[in-house]
């Protein structure tokens, strides 16, 4: 059995088809429809998708858009050759195992090698076993652990004394609407 063809294509301007691919990837993977929304409406994917060295793909399986990637320059900065990152690949359910990740990475790699990029690197979430699998299967290596923190979780382990942890905020608003009930008693 052939298998169907695939089309792969850089973004250029229209985002309509890689934004209803991202909502999708990202309803997939558990975010709220609803905070999808208002990230599209607010621009921020839009304005993201614009910052230089930001590069998008979609691939689309007779004529239908069945998965996206999108890349960034060199990530770290540091690194002594110029790399691509895959920051996301994405394939819809239905269009998974027909080659579409493959020739998404091919247009990856392509335009790594005109950008004279020694390397690809890819993020891959540490709890999706099936994009580890399929990424070590290409060669890809695991050489990095990436570990993210929210700036208030931080504050709070580095220095707890300073960090609004909400008990302080909580005395502080008791004592003013303590502060307000008594002089309207009085």
């Amino acid at each position: 059995m052939a298998r169907r063809p695939v089309e792969v294509a850089a973004v250029e301007g229209d985002l309509e088809a890689l934004t209803a691919l991202w909502r999708e990837a990202k309803v997939d993977a558990g975010t709220s429809p609803e905070v999808c929304a208002r990230a599209i409406s607010d621009g921020r994917l839009s304005s993201a998708l614009q910052r230089p060295g930001v590069q998008a793909f979609i691939a689309t399986l007779e004529g239908e858009p069945a998965g996206y990637v999108i890349t960034t320059d060199n990530p770290f900065g540091l690194a002594p050759s110029p790399e691509v990152a895959i920051e996301q690949l994405w394939v819809t359910p239905d269009a998974r195992r027909h080659g579409v990740a493959k020739q998404l990475l091919a247009a990856v790699l392509a335009a790594a090698e005109r950008a004279g990029c020694e390397q690809v690197v890819s993020n891959v979430p540490t709890t999706s076993r099936e994009a580890n699998r399929f990424f070590a299967r290409l060669g890809f290596g695991s050489t990095v652990t990436r570990r993210v923190v929210a700036t208030g979780t931080l504050r709070r382990r580095i220095a707890p004394e300073t960090a609004d942890t909400g008990l302080e905020l909580t005395r502080r608003r008791r004592s003013l609407r303590q502060r307000a009930f008594s002089t309207r008693s009085a």
